[in-house]
């Protein structure tokens, strides 16, 4: 009896259990993954493709509600290639009902996918009260577990600066998964600097914020850098400095006016865009009225998003 039969393969011994090749990559039928459902305990890695998919998903008769923005996101990293087997199995109890994986299971039949993944048979049905009831890995837990100083604000600043990257305010609410965040840091690992100079400051809570972060690492790689001190000096202490000074006017203007809004997304992009604005004629030498410094990225006639001037990514 062959091992897609569900009968285990002998051990190996000597040389061979040292170079045992990876698990193969089974390619099923739906008729066979039917017969494998009631009869086979043990774990089988498998190709699974929107057919397969479809199978298991007809054994998903109690479940979590589904979450149709996690299935986006899992179908889209598979149509670009991005999803990968983490060894995170697909469960599917002895008693014939899926215990875990239907998102990624609608993720497959959305994007029309064949994916690698580990599918457990034969656990009990009653074991699904204790499935999938960790906490979810963060961007900053990856960074963290790296050895990453200050993970959580440098996550988030990223996340801000990938979305920088590809245009603003259009991509303010794009999911960015762990892995883009990891590989965000490789490219700019510069940003512990930027974390190092903002934490040597004692901000107002209304200044101290994610685009603070992502507007210093920007300053940081753009010409003018030397007067970078001297900005976030006036914004943490609001001294030596005029009142028509760019740095005072954002002080004064997130104090005043964005404190009890600061956790919208839109108050998120507004203060960004001050901020960008406020360095940009600070390391000019420039100054504007009160009254013109401001930004508008939504309803009539919106603004662009502005860049930082010279700020290389």
């Amino acid at each position: 009896m062959s091992p897609s039969d569900g009968q285990a393969e002998p051990a190996n011994t000597g040389e061979s259990k040292r170079s045992a090749p990876k698990p193969k990559v089974e390619r099923l039928t739906p008729d066979k993954l039917k017969t494998l459902i009631p009869s086979f305990s043990g774990t089988r890695t498998i190709m699974m493709d929107k057919a397969l998919a479809t199978t298991l998903l007809e054994t998903n008769t109690g479940n979590r509600r589904v979450s149709k923005r996690r299935v986006s996101q899992l179908a889209e990293q598979m149509r670009t290639g991005q999803f990968e087997n983490t060894g995170e199995p697909i469960i599917v109890s002895a008693e014939g009902i899926l215990n875990n994986g239907q998102h990624r299971l609608l993720a497959v039949v959305e994007a029309d996918a064949a994916i690698e993944v580990d599918v457990r048979f034969g656990i009990p049905r009653r074991a699904f009260t204790k499935t999938d009831t960790g906490a979810a890995r963060t961007g900053a837990d990856v960074l963290a577990i790296s050895g990453v100083p200050n993970a959580s604000q440098i996550s988030t600043a990223l996340r801000l600066l990938l979305a920088y990257e590809k245009g603003l305010p259009e991509h303010v609410r794009d999911h960015t998964p762990n892995d883009a965040i990891y590989q965000a840091y490789e490219r700019w690992p510069d940003i512990v600097d930027a974390s190092v100079q903002v934490q040597a400051y004692n901000f107002p809570k209304a200044v101290r914020s994610t685009p603070l972060y992502a507007t210093t690492f920007l300053a940081m790689r753009a010409p003018g850098v030397s007067k970078l001190q001297s900005w976030l000096h006036i914004l943490a202490t609001g001294l030596e400095a005029d009142r028509d000074n760019p740095a005072y006017q954002l002080r004064e203007r997130l104090i005043r006016g964005f404190e009890t809004q600061s956790g919208t997304r839109e108050k998120q992009l507004e203060r960004f865009a001050l901020m960008i604005k406020s360095w940009n004629l600070f390391r000019k030498g420039e100054t504007t009225p009160m009254r013109d410094f401001r930004w508008r990225g939504f309803g009539k006639d919106p603004e662009p998003f502005p860049k930082v001037t010279g700020a290389k990514l």
